[in-house]
């Protein structure tokens, strides 16, 4: 008996689509393959196995299309321009969701296009392109109502108007980041209070600030608000502060606040007992925080993974209030200090690292007056560190660190060592050289000479690197670093502050035999300069982005 055919109806991400069976099944499994595929290329060469495939990878690949230099961007955009003047197989514009324009350099005419041909748009980055005018956001704002994530920073040319027509036309935004946008006021701020009834996180960064009043209205009315970050708050009160812990409670998990001038215990003590459910706490405290107010975090929010002190003007914090957020922050794994203060001492670190010996797993000290014991300290409880960042920390010496280095060599995936002026290139030699086989980003700006033995060391242990950042390789001969860095296969972005012997040749050697390679930072080059970079990056398909830096 003859079986009958029949159809399948399969979902995907994207759209539904009816196949007939087996091509359904097929079609189905190959695009829940796909989708977990993160690399453009891998999408793009999926493009081209077969028809079958083509169908599946193409709204994958352009969901969320990746633009780093001004040559793609011009490609993305003459592909719009075609399928809206001639008959196409896809109509690339409606499979873009995400689209990341930071930093590019942008035209009028063609940003004008997306409004026309990104009606889907989600999520949208116009980071410093300055390019972008009230009457493209407008029109972008009119086209694309779907809109959740819209980042605005360093954008002198937009102002209240076109921002307000997002905010009431986009009625599910949910992520709203703006900084340095000087003409955007606070009557913006205040329409968020009006319509934004799922902004789910809000960033202010520096170069904008928020009135009092208007973040009181805010916290009153988005109901739904979970991450706060302003990193100005100057301009707030207490009241503000106590205002929001009482509207948002228990929704809130992240919080940052920075230049905190204004703000004291009274409020951060109602943060820390409406609020138990914080994750993630970041605070640049003046003096009118205290002790108090980490006595209070650490009674009430024991949920918090993650904390960030910047000390410089924290006069009243000491030991005792931290000692007691070791003791009973049992769920914290992320530490950052910027700045210490002299009652803020290798106590307090040594307590965190002994205190969260077995969920430590990321570490950022960034101009703190730490010494040895502590690391010894650190080295001795052997916490699960996976990302290790020592930013000018001058009373460390290479012995605590090497050893701090094999302890914890098993997790470790991304290390950041600059400015520690008693760390030298024995740190490099016989810690990182020996231990570090597991890293991934690797970014190294020493206080001495970086060598030649030092640079074969990191090539030979760190294989499996993919981002590398280095101060300088002026102690190198040109006929030796690029040969070199070709033996790290998977590198995938490469960054040498100041490389004067660099040559064409040298370049061409490093993104030849560097394969996966995406990125190349190179500055101080007596040979190249802006010209052949620019001409480069015009010249070629998958080739890496070149940048010269001053």
């Amino acid at each position: 008996m003859a079986i009958s055919q029949y159809h399948v109806m399969r979902t995907t991400e994207y759209y539904e689509i009816t196949y007939e069976t087996p091509l359904s099944n097929q079609a189905y499994i190959i695009c829940e393959i796909i989708k977990h595929l993160e690399r453009q290329t891998d999408l793009a060469t999926c493009c081209l196995v077969s028809r079958l495939w083509n169908t599946c990878a193409t709204p994958i690949l352009w969901k969320k299309p990746l633009m780093k230099r001004a040559s793609t961007f011009n490609k993305f955009i003459r592909t719009l321009i075609r399928t809206r003047q001639h008959a196409t197989l896809y109509a690339y514009g409606c499979f873009i969701q995400s689209l990341d324009l930071s930093r590019l350099s942008c035209p009028s005419a063609e940003l004008g296009l997306i409004s026309e041909s990104c009606g889907v748009l989600k999520h949208l980055d116009f980071s410093y392109v300055q390019e972008l005018k009230d009457d493209i956001l407008s029109r972008i704002s009119g086209q694309c109502s779907d809109l959740k994530s819209l980042k605005l920073l360093n954008l002198p040319n937009i102002t209240d108007q076109s921002l307000i027509q997002v905010i009431k036309r986009c009625n599910r935004l949910e992520h709203l980041s703006i900084g340095d946008c000087v003409n955007i006021k606070n009557n913006s701020f205040l329409q968020l209070a009006i319509s934004a009834e799922h902004l789910v996180t809000l960033e202010i960064y520096i170069g904008n600030i928020i009135q009092n009043d208007t973040f009181m209205l805010i916290t009153q009315h988005c109901s739904r608000l979970k991450n706060i970050h302003i990193w100005d708050c100057s301009t707030l009160y207490d009241n503000s502060i106590i205002t929001m812990a009482i509207n948002i409670n228990k929704n809130l998990e992240s919080l940052i606040l920075q230049n905190l001038r204004n703000i004291t215990d009274l409020s951060m003590k109602q943060v820390a007992i409406r609020c138990p459910n914080l994750h993630n706490l970041s605070l640049e405290p003046y003096e009118g925080v205290t002790n108090e107010t980490l006595f209070d975090i650490a009674n009430y929010c024991l949920n918090i993974e993650s904390i960030q002190f910047t000390l410089h003007k924290a006069e009243n914090f000491s030991n005792d209030g931290f000692l007691m957020i070791a003791e009973r922050l049992k769920m914290l794994n992320k530490v950052t200090f910027q700045y210490s203060t002299p009652l803020v001492t290798d106590v307090t670190l040594s307590m965190l690292g002994i205190r969260n010996s077995k969920n430590l797993t990321y570490l950022h000290l960034y101009n703190c007056n730490f010494t040895d014991s502590s690391f010894w300290v650190l080295e001795k409880s052997r916490p699960p560190i996976s990302d290790l960042c020592l930013f000018a920390i001058p009373y460390v010496t290479d012995e605590p660190i090497i050893s701090l280095l094999k302890s914890i060599s098993g997790t470790l995936t991304s290390l950041q060592i600059s400015n520690c002026d008693r760390i030298t290139e024995e740190v490099v030699i016989s810690g990182i050289g020996r231990y570090c086989r597991n890293l991934r980003k690797l970014s190294l700006f020493p206080s001495t000479d970086f060598t030649i033995r030092d640079l074969d060391a990191i090539v030979s242990i760190c294989t499996q690197l993919k981002e590398f950042y280095l101060a300088s390789t002026e102690d190198i001969p040109n006929t030796i670093i690029a040969p070199t860095l070709t033996r790290l296969r998977y590198l995938e972005k490469l960054r040498i502050r100041v490389c004067p012997n660099l040559t064409q040749d040298d370049v061409a050697i490093i993104c030849c035999g560097c394969s996966q390679l995406q990125e190349f930072f190179f500055g101080g080059s007596e040979y190249l300069n802006d010209y052949f970079v620019q001409d480069y990056n015009l010249d070629g398909k998958k080739k890496p982005l070149l940048v010269l830096g001053p």
